[in-house]
């Protein structure tokens, strides 16, 4: 967040304030909840490695205490054929906007939550660095052309688009405290086209005409 080397997407505007957030949001957890996360993540990790891309989510139920946030982790494997199409910063930038589609997708689809955090990065062990993005985003008072593009937007991805796979975690140290693990892989899908340039070839085509 400091040295200069966080990623901001089209038509985004970069906010140290709200990255700061995402990391007090962290903090805040109590101890069960950090102690189930860091779990979570670590083997979320170790499946990334075997997987060309990888998806856990980390919330509390909508009846649950301190469900008003959620965290995930998501790996996404930098492979040979990338270099073609942009090399490593695309490759990374593709990279952060897949998580924020899968942070506003999450937001529609469970509206008790109102903000999520969350952590894109290489699988471990690739035989090269690694980089990490932390992603915040908060629940929005999205209208329903929002909420259709973001569920398009989801669908260009392959993300979100089959029933996940749920895991409750409780702990005996605080028995009234529940987390549910979700989780998901899927194929990456390196190149897509942001918004503003979907609605520039939208464009170009009505200008265009039909054929003849």
């Amino acid at each position: 967040m400091l040295n200069g080397t966080s990623i901001t997407l089209d038509d985004h505007e970069f906010e140290l304030s709200r990255n700061e957030l995402g990391v007090r949001f962290m903090a805040l957890e109590m101890r069960f909840s950090r102690r189930s996360h860091g779990e979570a993540i670590m083997g979320a990790l170790e499946q990334g490695r075997t997987k060309d891309a990888f998806f856990r989510m980390m919330l509390s139920p909508a009846g649950a205490r301190d469900n008003e946030t959620a965290f995930f982790i998501m790996t996404f494997k930098y492979q040979a054929w990338m270099e073609d199409k942009g090399g490593y910063e695309q490759y990374r930038r593709k990279r952060t906007e897949r998580a924020m589609i899968y942070a506003h997708g999450l937001l529609e689809k469970y509206p008790h939550l109102k903000r999520i955090v969350g952590i894109s990065r290489e699988p471990p062990k690739q035989g090269r660095g690694v980089s990490e993005d932390l992603i915040y985003a908060e629940q929005g008072d999205w209208n329903d052309e929002e909420r259709q593009q973001i569920r398009e937007n989801c669908r260009e991805l392959g993300v979100l688009q089959q029933p996940l796979k749920m895991r409750r975690v409780e702990d005996e140290e605080y028995p009234e405290l529940t987390q549910i693990i979700i989780e998901r892989q899927a194929p990456p899908r390196m190149v897509t086209s942001n918004r503003k340039q979907r609605r520039k070839q939208a464009a170009k085509k009505r200008k265009a005409g039909p054929r003849k």
